[in-house]
């Protein structure tokens, strides 16, 4: 072989490598550039569901605010038409999903972007089951015999029997109609068996004035026990939903 052949024989190899060299560095750097715009799109993609998220929320808590909290079966309503349809997060390449902290962020901010309005949507339902009861109880516990008997000296049964007694066993039924919210079966208990005692003592009355024999009797203690027991369970769940809604609105 003569030194020019030997020359391009030991020079060819080199060549070769740094040709490789280069289409190997092109390709990296190719490679880099894809993936860095991955990322790009990645994030921008989270940072338009990002600020889409604010405004949702921020939309969610003006309409509460606006809203009645004294009624919270209305207030249900109104955050449960204001929860519909949340931002969605939109979709990215593959490398710019597993690389964004924005996107990261984004997805679980997707998982959880309702959370606190749904806790306080159960806790407004709960309320509304509540005030429905706590209204139903009252009914009960306002009801005066004097009403259909009136004061004094009671000659007669027949308002005994034909009025007073009716009157409580319908509120009576009226009431054990309504939904008991849960851990609340005591207190309905009590408010049952309050009404159940005027009924029992009128029916004991109306015999005795049938037999002209003398009788009284007084619910007063029975009724003011109950009705505490009912307003603290009222003022309870006032709170509960107060507090609620304060956890909803504290960002805002």
């Amino acid at each position: 072989m003569n030194v020019p052949a030997r020359k391009v024989a030991v020079a060819l190899p080199v060549v070769l490598t740094i040709l490789i060299a280069i289409v190997i560095g092109g390709l990296v750097i190719v490679q880099d550039q894809r993936q860095s715009h991955q990322v790009e799109e990645a994030e921008e993609v989270a940072q338009t569901y990002l600020a889409q998220v604010d405004a949702f929320r921020s939309s969610i808590i003006a309409k509460v605010d606006k809203a009645d909290a004294s009624d919270p079966g209305a207030l249900s309503k109104v955050l449960d038409r204001a929860m519909a349809g949340p931002p969605r997060l939109g979709g990215a390449p593959a490398y710019g999903r597993e690389h964004s902290a924005s996107y990261a962020e984004a997805a679980q901010t997707e998982a959880t972007v309702l959370r606190p309005f749904k806790r306080l949507s159960a806790t407004l339902r709960r309320a509304d089951i509540s005030l429905t009861f706590i209204t139903a109880a009252r009914k009960v516990l306002e009801l005066r015999a004097t009403d259909y008997v009136g004061y004094g000296f009671i000659t007669t049964s027949t308002r005994v029997r034909s009025e007073l007694i009716p009157a409580f066993v319908k509120a009576r039924d009226a009431f054990d109609r309504v939904p008991v919210p849960k851990g609340q079966e005591e207190l309905a208990a009590k408010v049952h068996d309050a009404a159940q005692y005027v009924i029992d003592q009128a029916s004991v009355l109306a015999a005795r004035i049938d037999s002209r024999q003398n009788f009284s009797f007084s619910y007063q203690d029975e009724f003011q026990a109950v009705a505490e027991a009912i307003n603290d369970y009222a003022t309870r769940v006032k709170g509960d939903v107060a507090e609620a809604v304060a956890e909803v609105t504290a960002d805002s």
